[in-house]
């Protein structure tokens, strides 16, 4: 549980109008309990003092202010989207009023399973596929511009496509961000596949929702459920999926719950 008079949001000059909104309400509430909001002035945050946590999200500008709070042990808290019922680039049933969004202490992604009840999880209705075992093809899923930007691994596409190549003789289907709105769906390219690869896209959730085993960077919640060694691809990981699942669920709030302070007795 987080006291919202400890915390300083800072709301982004790029965000769209409906988010901005969001993040208004959001912002008047933290105001109201004592806490601060910081707009787009991002040398503000490192006049903050050592006891305010500060809440950003994934703006290219601030990873460097990610890096020094992790070198020296201050407490952060990143959002973006969440992991089930999103609104916008997904392959699963979608949410209402916004969707919902991750919110995470100290983490980009969910990076423990915690023993929580499933309750929250089954009240998102989200079908989950059985383990697919005999695909044959790789699914690479490319990170945007942005998240290239922000986890400063640019052209982390094309080396990963040369590692596999050096490793498997496996067909490989690329995939990018904007096919899931413009172009073949996260489940067309899952059909008979192997397991799929990618940084740390949301892709990697919802493959393993619908089935599909995933090879990821450590900082994905899915590294949970998968493997991180492109060493292994022939040896996919199959495990039970259900705690993961009810925990992902604890760390996504709707917009009600952002606002009328669900968030903050709950993250972690």
């Amino acid at each position: 549980m987080i006291d919202p008079a400890t915390v300083c949001l800072f709301i982004p000059g790029h965000l769209k109008k409906f988010k901005l909104d969001l993040f208004n309400r959001i912002g008047d509430k933290i105001k109201a309990a004592g806490g601060r909001i910081v707009r787009a002035e991002f040398a503000a945050l490192d006049r903050l003092p050592d006891n305010i946590i500060p809440i950003v999200g994934c703006t290219p500008e601030l990873r460097p202010f990610i890096d020094n709070w992790r070198k020296t042990g201050r407490q952060w808290i990143y959002w973006d989207r969440g992991y089930a019922r999103r609104v916008f680039a997904t392959d699963l049933p979608t949410g209402d009023n916004g969707g919902y969004y991750r919110w995470h202490v100290g983490s980009f992604q969910m990076q423990a399973v915690r023993d929580v009840s499933g309750d929250r999880w089954s009240a998102l209705k989200t079908e989950v596929s059985p383990w697919a075992r005999t695909g044959r093809h790789i699914v690479v899923a490319e990170p945007s511009e942005t998240y290239e930007r922000f986890h400063g691994i640019e052209g982390w596409t094309r080396q990963t496509v040369k590692r596999l190549n050096e490793l498997t003789d496996r067909p490989l289907k690329i995939r990018n961000k904007e096919m899931q709105r413009f172009g073949r769906k996260l489940h067309e390219d899952l059909k008979g596949a192997h397991c799929l690869v990618t940084h740390g896209s949301n892709a990697a959730v919802e493959a393993v929702i619908m089935g599909c085993p995933v090879f990821v960077h450590q900082d994905s919640a899915a590294a949970l459920v998968g493997r991180c060694d492109l060493g292994r691809i022939d040896e996919p990981y199959y495990p039970d999926r259900q705690p993961w699942l009810n925990s992902l669920a604890c760390c996504q709030f709707s917009e009600r719950e952002l606002v009328d302070g669900t968030l903050w007795k709950m993250i972690e």
